[in-house]
Parts: C-alpha cells; structure tokens; sequence
C-alpha cells in the first residue's frame, strides 16, 4: 500500500515510479536531467514565486466553502484550504472543525508555551486577540466578539481569514537523502502575511490597545512549510525537475495550472500518510512583532521596545502543537547583557562548551542542538534581543560578521558566525542586515519611508504600491545566479541519480 498520495496526479512523466534498483529507468532519469539541466533557471517561476498573477489570482486564493478541502483549483491556496486538508478526514469539510482548529492555534498566545520545559518559556502576547482574534470573530458574525466566552460557539469564516498570501516557495536545497524513511524532495511553502488593526501602547494606561482600526498589512508572517513527499530518492530528481518545468512557462492560466499540481502533491489532502492526518507539514512558523504596538505612535500612545518572535508549530493529531526553534539556543544560554529576565543569560557557559566541542560541525552546517538548549520561541530586535555572541552591532549590520568584538570566551569567530546565520534570530536580522525582520513582505508592513530607511536598503522607492511583495537582499541574492540557492538547484537538475546527496551548506530559517 501506497502512503505517499498518486504523484502521477502531476505530469511528471514516469519518472516518478522509477525504483532506485532500476538501471533503465535511472538512465532515462539521468539522460531527461541532463537535458532540464541545459535550460535555464528562471527564479521567480522555478524558486520563489510572489508574481501578482498567482499570488493576487482571485479563483486560486480566495476560500471556497463549496470545496474547503480537496485539491479543487477554486481557493486552492487559501489559508482556509491549506487548514481545511490539515484536518483528520472526517472532519475536512466541517467549518467548525476548521474554526476550532485555528482557534485553539491562536489562543496559545495568550498563555506561557514551553514545549521545553528545561528553559525560559515563550511569554504570552495577549493582544493576539486584538490584532487578530477579536476582529477575525467580528467579521464572521459571532455574538459578543470581544468576550473569550464566546470563542467556542463562534465559526471563523475562512472567506475572511486575516491572512494573504505572499509566495509560494520551492525548497529543495532542504532534501534529505536516505533509505530510512525520512527521505524528502525539499520543502515547498506558502508564505502569508496578517491583516489586522494597528496596536500601540497606551500613553495613559501602558495598555496594549487598537491605536488605528484600518486593516492593513502588519508585521506578522506565516510560513506553511511542507515535505515533498517521496518514496524513492530518485523522485527528488522527478520534483526538481517538475518546478524547473515551470521556468519555460509564461506567467497565466497554464502557469497556474501546472503550479497546481504541485502544490497539491504536498499541501493536499493526504499527500503524506505517514504524518498526522496524511498532511505533510514539516512545520508551521511565524515571525511578528506587531503584538508588541507600533514602533512610530500616534497621539495618546508611546513607543516602547520591540521584540520581535519567532514561533514554531509542529502538525499532531489534535492540532498544531508549539515546538521548540530549530537551531535556537535559549536566551538562558546568551552572554549576560542587561535588562536580561529570569534565567535569560545565565547558561552562557553551557553555550560555549558546545560550540568549542562541535565546532566542525557548526562549520560543515551539520551541527544539532541538545533539545534541553532549544528555544520555545526566537526573540530579536530591540537590546538586549540582538545578534548572537556579539557586544555590539554596527549600522548597518557587518554581513559576515567576522572580526565583530564578542563575548564567547574562546569560541572562534567563524564558529561564532556560522552557528548565528543558522539561528532564527540571526538569519532575521543582524547577521543578514535583514533591517525589518522579514524576509518577504507587502510594502505597507514596512515602516514609512519618511522614519527609517529600510526601503531604500532594498531599492523600493516613493512611487513602489504598497502591495508590492517585497524580499531581503539576503534572499533575493540567495535565489539569483550566483547564490547558494540557486547553485544548487542547478547542481541538482544536473546530478546523476547514484550521486544525489544532501545539500551542504546553510540552513537558515530564511523563506
């Protein structure tokens, strides 16, 4: 029995049920790769796709309640859709199911989370239910929106889920080769963004309040990040080829369609049996600030500091369930800096045996954390949340790092900078001058272009519409020829199947 859903749902031709043992079947694999391999490599189809053609197409992005689950094209990447096949079979046409789902998602806000219990938990941001929570309610026409009493009886309308989508994401510098079943192809993700109230802090109270009611674009992403299901390694070669197919398509219609398939080979229902609930989520992330109130206040509200937070969700059979950080030490295990709070800063010892004993495999990016280190979430921004090991940090960023003054005892620089590019918190900021945080983005999130000038390091300009997707220097670099992930994609669609292997090399949490 099958537990990798038909892929023959996708015209990869019959590349995908080619064994690994079958030398004909491998030559005519490696022989059609030689031949993808001499067309080139068109980014914005093939790697990281945020054309308003797809990203904006009304039938594909829009929720359809007449097709909640399914691989149907009508909403097909919604967020309403991609929840909806998240769900145990019998429930994936149920809007309660859903409702109930994405509400007990949010609420984990509200209250202190450590999948970690060895360290400092992730705090509660209760303005969650401001932002998000409160007016998605109101929008649905739930009675007494405000009232947490009425948070069960009420059916979030996904038509009107506070989310839009920004990109989809071919990752397969993320494979994983190997016989023991935990094979993937890469990842492929939909990146979206929150829409919601802006908060700012109260002046009078100190409160956390809605500070302008317009919905508007905040500085609030989630990624949905998903395995490419397969069942042999040689499929990883079958998908590489599938998205670079897409490069020689025009943006349109049969784009679309063709993207359609292979989105709903790993974000439809039932992509991956082997998971919970069939759905082959790798995990859910989200990167914010916008709980914390505006950085740049209007009357009656101050400015306070900002820290931003990097949260992680694991896929169970009853939800999505907080998880530790990938790569991210806790701050129990940061050099003591000031304004630090309860254990924050206090293992930073721990911290420097480690990276002294692995120090090879921080450098060959093959190190993993002890789970007693890993973070409940990432934290960044405002001091005394900076950059890794580092005393200070110039404007802009040094990127690399080297030579930076830091406080590690006698950790080695490289080691130093590898380990903090591969954190969470260093992918989103200092170490890549990531300025505001995230790595796609619409325009209007961003800070005006009259306070800071995060813009212009980004080349946008005055005349730029607000929802234009935007990305990071570190990411576009990275997705161009001449960038690592873009080398690697090339190398990929070039490799002999007997020779596929990981990818070496960073794994940050970069979209």
């Amino acid at each position: 029995m099958r537990h990798v859903t038909s892929f023959l749902l996708i015209s990869l031709s019959t590349l995908l049920i080619t064994s690994c043992g079958d030398e004909a079947g491998d030559a005519t694999l490696e022989a059609q790769s030689a031949v993808k391999a001499a067309t080139p490599i068109d980014p914005a189809r093939e790697l990281l796709i945020t054309d308003p053609s797809v990203v904006g197409s009304v039938v594909e992005t829009n929720f359809d309640p007449q097709h909640p689950s399914g691989t149907n094209k009508s909403g097909a990447w919604s967020f309403g859709r991609l929840v909806h096949n998240m769900l145990p079979k019998a429930e994936r046409h149920s809007a309660q199911a859903a409702s109930h789902f994405v509400m007990n998602w949010l609420k984990t806000w509200e209250v202190p989370q450590s999948p970690n219990p060895a360290v400092s938990p992730a705090f509660p941001r209760s303005s969650i239910r401001l932002l998000l929570i409160n007016p998605w309610k109101e929008a649905s026409g739930c009675a007494s929106p405000a009232s947490p009493a009425t948070d069960a009886s009420c059916t979030l309308d996904m038509r009107v889920a506070p989310f839009k989508l920004m990109a989809i994401v071919n990752r397969p510098d993320l494979r994983i080769v190997a016989t023991d079943g935990t094979a993937i192809a890469g990842e492929g993700r939909f990146v979206f963004q929150a829409f919601g109230p802006t908060l700012g802090k109260e002046a009078a109270t100190g409160n956390l309040a809605i500070m302008d009611d317009t919905f508007k674009a905040q500085k609030f992403t989630i990624i949905f990040e998903y395995a490419l299901p397969i069942e042999n390694n040689a499929q990883t070669l079958a998908w590489a080829q599938a998205w670079h197919e897409l490069g020689s398509q025009p943006f349109g219609p049969q784009y679309r369609h063709k993207l359609l398939k292979l989105t709903n080979a790993f974000a439809g229902p039932d992509a991956d049996r082997r998971r919970p609930n069939g759905n082959a989520l790798n995990q859910l992330r989200t990167n914010e600030v916008a709980l914390q109130g505006a950085r740049f206040p209007s009357a009656g509200f101050v400015a306070d500091k900002q820290f931003w937070e990097l949260r992680e969700f694991h896929l169970t059979a009853s939800g999505l369930a907080p998880h530790t950080a990938n790569l991210e030490p806790a701050r129990d295990f940061d050099i003591p800096r000031a304004a630090f709070a309860g254990l924050e800063g206090t293992r930073s010892d721990e911290l420097m045996s480690y990276l002294n004993a692995n120090a090879s495999a921080v450098l060959a990016n093959k190190h993993r954390l002890p789970h007693g280190m890993s973070a409940n979430s990432a934290l960044v921004g405002s001091a005394p949340y900076a950059a890794w090991g580092k005393l200070k940090n110039p404007n802009p960023p040094a990127t690399p790092s080297h030579g930076m003054a830091h406080n590690l005892g006698d950790v080695a620089v490289n080691v130093r900078d590898i380990f903090a590019l591969n954190t969470c918190a260093g992918c989103h900021r200092h170490e890549t001058d990531t300025r505001h945080f995230m790595h796609i983005s619409f325009l209007e999130a961003m800070e005006p272009a009259d306070k800071v000038d995060d813009r212009f390091r980004i080349g946008v300009d005055d005349g730029t519409p607000e929802d234009t997707v935007v990305v990071s220097n570190v990411l576009k670099a990275d997705v161009m020829q001449g960038g690592g992930r873009f080398e690697d994609f090339a190398q990929l669609l070039a490799t002999p199947m007997h020779k596929l292997s990981n990818r070496p090399g960073l794994r940050m949490c970069a979209d």
